[in-house]
């Protein structure tokens, strides 16, 4: 996470240097979050390299496992979603999945931390981790993609940037992908800590649970995670003004079963040994 933080830094900082009109007329905020988030990332991964138990180890490398491979993913989506022309309803279907694939990373490094030995909160520990990983893997990457793929970042934002009212395409794109890295910044972690508590909670509750039960719940689960991607789908029918409630929901019932996925998967396979 360090290298990922120091070239996203080394980014933020050139651009602002080279394009100096994308700080301007109020683009200066968002230079200055991306520099405050990046900041409190490297003292994380400085505070990482040193930790003091072998729990945090194993929270910290979980979490560095799951971390990369959904920017592994992320990366890869991004480069679909900026080289191909989606209809609106695949570019949905993308942007819930790669949602998906968040939430259930983020469960499971908390669930296979916790299903370790080790207490709650370095699951939720382990959790945090991996969104921290993984959002400064995908903010370094495009960042960069931005910077080297300029003029084709220009076409995708032909019409903001014309709403923007700004004379300097390539400022604007600088100033996009800045925004857009420093709400990553800030976001990622919370996402992290409500998602690794809904599976801490779901190692919790499903600690004693029968199996006959847990498979009743993993089919009930099933259902809900259905209804959450029916009411992603059917948003994207719906005007925009009106999208909102239903992309809400939608992700909400996304975040509770693929948080809870591990933990139930855990307990449909536990063996009852005979008294």
């Amino acid at each position: 996470m360090l290298v990922a933080v120091g070239i996203a830094a080394a980014l933020v900082l050139y651009g602002a240097i080279r394009f100096p009109a994308s700080a301007a007329n109020g683009g200066a905020t968002a230079f200055l979050l991306s520099g405050a988030g990046l900041l409190a990332y490297a003292m994380a991964a400085g505070w990482a390299r040193r930790p003091s138990s072998a729990g945090v180890r194993t929270a910290l490398r979980l979490g560095t496992i799951v971390g990369c491979c959904i920017a592994a993913v992320a990366v890869i989506c991004h480069c679909v979603e900026i080289s191909i022309s989606l209809p609106p309803a695949v570019g949905a279907v993308l942007g819930g999945g790669m949602w998906g694939v968040m939430f259930l990373g983020f469960g499971i490094a908390c669930s296979a931390t916790v299903m370790r030995g080790h207490p709650i909160p370095l699951g939720i520990v382990s959790s945090v981790w991996s969104a921290m990983v993984s959002i400064a893997i995908l903010v370094a990457c495009e960042l960069t993609i931005g910077f080297v793929f300029m003029p084709h970042m220009q076409q995708i934002l032909s019409a903001p940037y014309t709403a923007s009212g700004m004379t300097d395409p390539e400022s604007f794109v600088i100033r996009h992908e800045v925004g857009n890295a420093s709400s990553h910044l800030f976001i990622a972690p919370v996402i992290g800590l409500l998602v690794g508590g809904l599976s801490a909670w779901a190692c919790w509750s499903l600690r004693s649970v029968p199996r006959q039960t847990s498979i009743a719940l993993g089919v009930g689960s099933l259902l809900v995670f259905a209804a959450g991607i029916a009411s992603i789908r059917f948003a994207t029918t719906q005007p925009r003004a009106e999208r909102p409630p239903f992309i809400m929901l939608g992700l909400g019932s996304l975040a509770v079963t693929l948080a809870s996925a591990h933990p139930l998967v855990a307990a449909m396979r536990r063996i009852r040994r005979p008294a």
